[in-house]
């Protein structure tokens, strides 16, 4: 192998990469707010990113609702993968928030084994170009395992993680905390960026306007068996859920 294809070679790695002249752009989704134009305008194109925050519900969705509404209006005809949400996915309360229900695909899996190899087989067979997975903790094999199935499969996944996990050293090309704040604004930090450094603060404003919590108390014209949440799975019991059907 020549020097120049050993090089090529290793460019086309996603747990190396190099410092982006200023001007140049990432190829993915605009991540939608203003506020964060200098520091992180788009969405990777592929890859695993590492999205934590302080408790679930903290925001997380409100943040990536943009990314969800520009794919699903790219006409790609695939769905967007939730993989063990803490939350139950409602049809109304997607439609509320402008994104059509049929386009989205919940696996209920209570095995973290489970999750972890759905969320593998998705990124890597192309099915689902974007997949959110939902995990306590991810280890430095799983989260290279995950990178690697988004390479093959040119897809996009956010593993949601709790803040805990901020001190990880995954091969992942974005990590981002999330944390509300008073006032209906939210502080998000750039832990780790593909060419470029890390961003200590960056106050977002109505990140919690979306979020999937407060919409408990939207006034949907739904029947009273149909929960308007997302709950946590420990409450699950004690509501009255009506039946999920493929």
């Amino acid at each position: 192998m020549s020097v120049n294809r050993a090089i090529e070679s290793l460019l086309m790695r996603q747990d190396l990469w190099r410092g982006q002249p200023e001007q140049q752009v990432a190829s993915g989704y605009d991540t939608g707010f203003p506020e964060l134009v200098d520091s992180l305008p788009k969405w990777p194109a592929h890859g695993i990113c590492e999205l934590l925050t302080p408790v679930p519900g903290a925001g997380e969705l409100g943040l990536l609702l943009p990314l969800l509404r520009q794919y699903l209006s790219a006409e790609t005809y695939q769905p967007v993968a939730l993989v063990a949400p803490n939350f139950i996915p409602n049809a109304q309360t997607l439609a509320w928030l402008q994104l059509p229900p049929e386009y989205f695909l919940w696996l209920d899996v209570t095995e973290r084994r489970e999750a972890l190899w759905a969320m593998e087989q998705l990124l890597a067979n192309g099915s689902c170009p974007l997949v959110l997975g939902w995990f306590a903790h991810l280890s430095l094999k799983e989260a290279r395992r995950l990178q690697l199935a988004a390479e093959s499969g040119n897809a996009l996944g956010f593993c949601l993680l709790p803040v805990s996990q901020a001190g990880n050293n995954h091969p992942v090309p974005l990590k981002l905390a999330l944390e509300p704040l008073a006032g209906n604004r939210s502080r998000l930090q750039i832990l780790k960026r593909r060419g470029g450094w890390p961003v200590p603060e960056i106050v977002l404003s109505g990140v919690m306007v979306p979020g999937w919590y407060a919409l408990a108390e939207v006034t949907l014209s739904s029947p009273s068996n149909v929960v308007a949440g997302p709950w946590d799975h420990a409450q699950e019991s004690d509501r009255q859920v009506s039946n999920y059907h493929d």
